[in-house]
């Protein structure tokens, strides 16, 4: 198993903490971000977007990352 070390400033810590009103630790955000990527890549392989949008579902953003197009390039390979 790789191990991973994060070094997160506490005011991103705080600034999570402010916006959930839980008690967050680092390795907690390192898990729950994993799983975020996980399934990014997964959708991605699958040839599905990755889109973030407003409420009425209107505006809308891609999120685009180079290992994601990768997945996305990769897809027909599997």
């Amino acid at each position: 198993m790789a191990e991973v070390r994060l070094q997160i400033p506490d005011a991103l810590l705080e600034k999570y903490k402010e916006k959930t009103g839980a008690d967050v630790r680092a390795t907690k955000i390192a898990e729950d971000a994993m799983r975020v990527f996980d399934w990014a890549m997964d959708e991605r392989s699958k040839g599905r977007l990755i889109l973030s949008s407003d409420e009425s579902g209107e505006k809308m953003t891609r999120l685009a990352m180079p290992i994601l197009e990768k997945a996305a390039a990769g897809k027909s390979k599997t």
